[in-house]
C-alpha cells in the first residue's frame, strides 16, 4: 500500500467516525491519534479540550497529565478536508507549536484562568497548569502536533526549549509517520537508544555465551543516572506492554529502594537484583566490551526499581551518582518476541508470576477471542447484503499484517469483509466489558489501567471455568460495543455536550446497566448482536441518560475541580447510582427474564465443550504419533503419568491407526501441559 492509499483509507475512516460533519471530524481525528498514542505508551491518558482563540493565536486541542512522571503533554491539532496529501511546511509547525505554547505561558497567569468561563472548554486545563505550577508539580512539558499532512522533508528538527522555567520538548505525530508504523505491522515504533550519545564509548558490558545461536545475551552494569535519563526522555515505552500495564495497576515506589539510594547509595548493586531486559538489536564493540546502541529496550523485569529510580531524583532530588544496577539483556527478534519476552517476564516476575502471566496477548482467553473472531459471521445489518467480521486485534499489528501481502484488490476484498470500524483491540474490549458491568470509574482510569484490572479478573475466572468464554460471550461483546459506539459517535452532536466524552459514554452505559438491573431483568444483547444495531428505544434511552450523566460529571464535589479526576473515584460513581432516570417503556418491554439468559448460557457452554473437543482432537492428531511417543516416554521414565494416562496418551502413540475419541484428546492434551510443568520440552 503506498502513503496516498493509506491517506484515502485513513481519511475514509475519519469521516466516516465523524458522520462526515466537519464540526466533529477534527475532534474525531485528535481522539483517533491520541487513542494511537496510548497503546504506543507515549502518553497515559488523554482529555479532549479543543480550545481556539484563533484572535489571540491561542489554541489546545486535547492534555494529558501523567502524576508519576510530573509531565504535562499539550496537544494541537492541523486536520485538512482535502481529498488529496498536503505537505506541512516548517513556517506552518511553528505557528501550530506556538498557539500551544501561548496557552501553557498564559495558563501560568491567574488572570488568563479569571477570564475563561468556567464552561469554555479550555478552563479545566489552564486551571490545572495553574494549580500544577503553583505546586511545583511539573517536572516538563511535552508539545505534541497532530496532523493529517505529510511532514516536509525541508523540515528541521525544534530542539528543546525553555518556557517560564520549564523544560519543553516538541513532537510531531504526521500521516507519513503513521503510515510507517501502521503499514510495518509492528507494536509501536521504534526506539533506538544511542549509548555513545551518553557515554562516548558506549556502555560496558560482558557477552554471556548461552550455547544458542538463535539468542545473545549480554550482562551490564548500568549507572542509575541513565537509567533516569532513559525513563524521563522514553518514560513507560521502556516497559515491555506487560509489564507497565501490570505496574499501573498494582505497582507502588519500592520504599526500599527509595530509602537505599538515599541512604547507602553504594550499596544498592548489592541489594538490588537489577534488570531483565531484551532488545530487538545490538550494536556492540566486543573488542572494548561495550554496548554501543539497542533498538527497542524494553525491560521486562525491573520496572519497579525503574520507576523508583527515576523518582528518586527527578522528584526527591537524590544523588545517583555512586548508584549503579545490574543488567541482563537478551536480544530477541521481533518473530520470536510474542512467545519468548513473556516467558522471561514470567520467570522474571517471580514475586507476582500467576497474576502478571494472565496479561500476555497470548493467555488462551486472547486466543480464543480472536478464533472466533475470525471464523464466526456477524449478521448483516437491515439493508446489507454481506455478513463481516468483527476482527479481534489480539497483537497490535495483527490487521495491518493480515493485509500486508495482499494485492489492490484482496485488499479491497480484506475490507469488505473486515471493516476497519469493527476492528477492536483487547483495551477497547475490556473498556466494552466493564462499562456495562458497571465499573466506569476504572474505565476513567485510562486504557491501560481499566484493562489491568480487566485481565486481573479474566485469569482467575477463565481458571474457574473458561467455558464461559464462548460464541455468545464474544457476540455478547460486540453488543456492548455497538451500545459503546453509538454513545461514542453520538455525543458530540448533541447541542449540551462541552467535552469529557470517554467519561460520559462509559458513565452513561454503566447507569443503563444499573437501570435495567433494578427491574431484576437482562438486556437483550442476543437481538442487538443479530441486528448489528440498537433499536430506536434502547438509542433514546441512552441520550437522556448521557445529557444527565453529562450534569452529574460535572458537578464535582468542594475540593474537586478537576472533571477527569473527579471520574476516577468511586464515589462519582456511587453519586451517580442515586440519580433516579425512568425507563422507557418501550425498553422495558424488551428486556429477558433471568432464567431466559441461563438457559442461552448453559447452551453456550455445552456448544464451547463440545468445541473444545474437536479443537484438542484435531491438536493431537496433528502433532502425531511421534511427538506424542516422546511425550508418553518423558512421563514414563520420570514416572508422572497414572496408568490410566499411560493408557489414554498410548492411544495417541498410535495415529493414525488408532484416532482418540474428543474426550481421551482433551486428556491428552492435559497430560502434555502437566509434563510442560514437569520440564518436558520439544
Amino acid at each position: 500500500m503506498s502513503i496516498d492509499d493509506f491517506y484515502t483509507e485513513f481519511m475514509q475512516d475519519i469521516y466516516a467516525r465523524s458522520g462526515a460533519e466537519q464540526n466533529f471530524t477534527e475532534a474525531v481525528f485528535t481522539e483517533r491519534i491520541c487513542d494511537f498514542l496510548v497503546d504506543q505508551a507515549t502518553i497515559e491518558n488523554y482529555v479532549y479540550s479543543g480550545y481556539k482563540n484563533s484572535p489571540r493565536g491561542i489554541r489546545v486541542d486535547a492534555w494529558d497529565y501523567n502524576n508519576d512522571t510530573e509531565v504535562l503533554s499539550l496537544f494541537v491539532t492541523d486536520f485538512r478536508f482535502s481529498g488529496e496529501l498536503e505537505t506541512l511546511q516548517n513556517t506552518e509547525v511553528i505557528r501550530n507549536f506556538r498557539r500551544l505554547e501561548k496557552f501553557f505561558s498564559e495558563s501560568l497567569n491567574i488572570k488568563f484562568l479569571i477570564a475563561l468561563e468556567e464552561s469554555a472548554p479550555g478552563y479545566e486545563l489552564a486551571r490545572e497548569i495553574y494549580d500544577k505550577n503553583k505546586s511545583k508539580s511539573i517536572s516538563r512539558v511535552q508539545f505534541f502536533l497532530l496532523t493529517n499532512i505529510q511532514l516536509s522533508n525541508r523540515v528541521s528538527a525544534i530542539s528543546k526549549n525553555d518556557i517560564d522555567g520549564y523544560s519543553c520538548t516538541y513532537d510531531i505525530w504526521d500521516i507519513s509517520r503513521l503510515f510507517r508504523i501502521e503499514s510495518s505491522g509492528r507494536a509501536r515504533e521504534d526506539v533506538v537508544i544511542d549509548f555513545q550519545k551518553i557515554l562516548p564509548e558506549g556502555i560496558p558490558c560482558l557477552p554471556a555465551f548461552t550455547g544458542s545461536d538463535n539468542f545473545a545475551s549480554y550482562l551490564l552494569v548500568m549507572p542509575g543516572e541513565i537509567i533516569a535519563d532513559l525513563y524521563d526522555k522514553y518514560g513507560e515505552r521502556l516497559l515491555e506492554q506487560n509489564v507497565r500495564t501490570f505496574l499501573q495497576f498494582r505497582g507502588k515506589v519500592n520504599k526500599g529502594i527509595r530509602n537505599t539510594i538515599k541512604n547507602e547509595p553504594e550499596m544498592f548493586f548489592a541489594y538490588n537484583n537489577g534488570l531483565t531486559a531484551t532488545a530487538e538489536n545490538v550494536q556492540t564493540d566486543i573488542l572494548h566490551g561495550r554496548i554501543q546502541s539497542v533498538t527497542n529496550f524494553q525491560i521486562v523485569n525491573g520496572g519497579q526499581t525503574t520507576a523508583s529510580i527515576f523518582t528518586a531524583t527527578k522528584k526527591n532530588k537524590a544523588e545517583l551518582s555512586k548508584v549503579y544496577i545490574q543488567v541482563k539483556l537478551t536480544v530477541i527478534s521481533p518473530e520470536q518476541a510474542e512467545t519468548v519476552v513473556p516467558r522471561i517476564s514470567e520467570y522474571a516476575n517471580t514475586q507476582n508470576k500467576v497474576s502478571a502471566a494472565d496479561f500476555f496477548s497470548n493467555h488462551p482467553f486472547h486466543l480464543r477471542m480472536e478464533e472466533i473472531s475470525r471464523r464466526l459471521w456477524a449478521p448483516s445489518p437491515q439493508g446489507g447484503l454481506r455478513e463481516t467480521h468483527w476482527f479481534y486485534e489480539r497483537a497490535r499489528g495483527q490487521y495491518a499484517n493480515a493485509q500486508a501481502n495482499l494485492t489492490q484488490a484482496q485488499t479491497k476484498e480484506f475490507l469488505s469483509k473486515n471493516p476497519r470500524s469493527q476492528m477492536f483491540t483487547k483495551t477497547d474490549l475490556a473498556k466494552f466489558e466493564y462499562s456495562l458491568n458497571m465499573q466506569p470509574h476504572i474505565v476513567s482510569l485510562g486504557a491501560q489501567k481499566n484493562f489491568a484490572k480487566f485481565a486481573n479478573e479474566i485469569g482467575q475466572n477463565w481458571e474457574k471455568n473458561e467455558k464461559q468464554f464462548n460464541e455468545l460471550y464474544f457476540q455478547n461483546i460486540i453488543a456492548k460495543a455497538i451500545l459503546f459506539h453509538f454513545l461514542d459517535k453520538s455525543i458530540m452532536k448533541q447541542s449540551w455536550y462541552g467535552g469529557y466524552k470517554a467519561n460520559i459514554v462509559t458513565y452513561s452505559l454503566a447507569k443503563l446497566a444499573r437501570m435495567v438491573s433494578e427491574t431484576g431483568k437482562n438486556l437483550d444483547l442476543t437481538q442487538i448482536w443479530k441486528s448489528q444495531k440498537l433499536s430506536i428505544a434502547l438509542e433514546t434511552q441512552l441520550m437522556a441518560i448521557a445529557e444527565l450523566v453529562n450534569e452529574h460529571i460535572q458537578n464535582t464535589p468542594e475540593g474537586i475541580t478537576n472533571v477527569t479526576e473527579w471520574c476516577k473515584k468511586e464515589l462519582c460513581w456511587k453519586k451517580l447510582q442515586e440519580l433516579s432516570i425512568p425507563l422507557n417503556h418501550d425498553l422495558v418491554a424488551g428486556l429477558l427474564d433471568n432464567d431466559v439468559i441461563n438457559s442461552q448460557e448453559k447452551s453456550a457452554e455445552k456448544v464451547q465443550k463440545t468445541d473444545d473437543g474437536i479443537f484438542a482432537q484435531k491438536y493431537v492428531i496433528e502433532k502425531g504419533a511421534e511427538y506424542w511417543k516422546q511425550v508418553a516416554r518423558y512421563g514414563m521414565e520420570g514416572a508422572f503419568l497414572s496408568p490410566k494416562e499411560m493408557s489414554i496418551i498410548g492411544i495417541a502413540c498410535e495415529i493414525p491407526n488408532k484416532i482418540p475419541s474428543e474426550k481421551q484428546s482433551e486428556i491428552v492434551v492435559k497430560i502434555e501441559e502437566k509434563l510442560k510443568n514437569e520440564g518436558f520440552f520439544v
